[in-house]
């Protein structure tokens, strides 16, 4: 039911604005942020929901107990990582999906449609975000208003990755959820400020890196 959601989204939004800018892009998916929340406060209520664990039960790890549950998300973690690797280099599509990111106008010249490259992109990201919510809704007893902070909170993973490597992204993840966990019994009113003070470093060692376009380049 979810699934559709993404390439109606992308084709009711994203596609008439096919040649805004980036920061247009943004304040589009910022409202319909907002928008969808609101929808799911109008269907769910307020109140959170526990559902039952999919793998029921939980395994000793040295000393430390751990749901079975999060198996099946660390497993998808790693499936989603790898087939999205193969996907981006070994595909046709997966390429010509870069092709767009890269230069939109180039690949159109190539044959490539950016149209279809966003109705695919769209499709893939909705998928994982339904498999996702589905494995870690008995984790986290979910509810309307947590979607936001999760993709804040992934952002940040994606960051100290370098939004370049799927695995670098997934070992970013658990330094993210360790920090969290770590905040949340040493000072938990400033947990969430913890995690994304994790971002400052990153950005002031790429702020060093970068260097300095003239105005007239």
């Amino acid at each position: 039911m979810v699934f559709p959601i993404g390439p109606a989204s992308y084709r009711l939004f994203f596609e008439p604005a096919r040649n805004a800018s980036v920061l247009t892009y943004l304040i589009i998916a910022v409202g319909l942020h907002f928008a969808f929340m609101g929808l799911g406060l109008v269907f769910f209520g307020p109140e959170q929901f526990r559902l039952p664990a999919i793998w029921v039960g939980q395994t000793q790890v040295g000393l430390v107990p751990i749901n079975n549950q999060a198996f099946l998300v660390y497993g998808f973690a790693l499936l989603a990582a790898l087939g999205l690797y193969l996907f981006f280099n070994r595909s046709i599509y997966g390429k010509a999906l870069r092709a767009c990111a890269v230069n939109r106008y180039g690949a159109r010249l190539l044959g490539i449609s950016p149209s279809q490259a966003g109705y695919i992109s769209f499709s893939i990201a909705t998928l994982i975000a339904c498999v996702s919510g589905m494995l870690l809704a008995p984790l986290i007893s979910p509810a309307y208003f947590q979607g936001f902070l999760l993709g804040l909170k992934g952002f940040v993973a994606g960051i100290l990755g370098g939004l370049v490597s799927y695995p670098l992204a997934a070992l970013g993840a658990l330094l993210v959820g360790a920090m969290e966990s770590w905040a949340a019994f040493q000072a938990s009113a400033y947990k969430d400020a913890i995690v994304f003070a994790l971002l400052l470093p990153i950005l002031f060692w790429r702020s060093l890196r970068s260097q300095e376009l003239g105005e007239e380049e």
